[in-house]
């Protein structure tokens, strides 16, 4: 009894593609259907218009430019895990009629930190962060920062 010598990778996968276009019959239903309930995973955010170099307290809708929500929550999120004394754990904005009105943080800190000071020097970033994403500030009281939790060694690691 010979042994056949075992097949080339890419042959195999030649012929596992040219076994690909024989699809079984109701795979395009199925697909459709499996697309379908892929979609309705990701839910819709809310849009924030963009300031780009306009004045404060002007809002041109025409030809406006819009970022999602969520780029915002995430840009944020990426600012807040960038140290270990901190850590995010809610990130909320205030959206009326496209605009960003205000931003709701809920950190995790570490044990020994000065709160005070931390919350200051965040309060800074997040303004910052908002300012270069959105194309204008918010004022200082529109981000609210609640520390819910302290823990010992970097938050976000845990």
């Amino acid at each position: 009894m010979a042994l056949e010598p075992p097949l080339d990778p890419l042959d195999r996968a030649l012929r596992a593609a040219r076994g690909a276009e024989q699809q079984p019959t109701g795979w395009i239903e199925l697909s459709e259907s499996i697309m379908s309930r892929v979609r309705g995973l990701v839910t819709p955010t809310d849009p924030i218009l963009v300031f780009p170099g306009t004045e404060p307290g002007t809002r041109e809708t025409e030809g406006s430019t819009f970022v999602s929500a969520r780029i915002v929550i995430a840009a944020l999120r990426r600012l807040l895990q960038g140290t270990p004394t901190h850590a995010p754990k809610v990130i909320d904005l205030d959206i009326d009629d496209a605009l960003l009105t205000g931003v709701e943080l809920k950190l995790v800190a570490s044990y020994g930190i000065d709160l005070i000071t931390l919350a200051a020097r965040i309060r800074e970033q997040v303004l910052a962060e908002v300012a270069d994403l959105i194309g204008r500030g918010l004022a200082a009281d529109a981000v609210t920062i609640e520390i819910v939790d302290v823990t010992e060694g970097d938050p976000n690691l845990n």
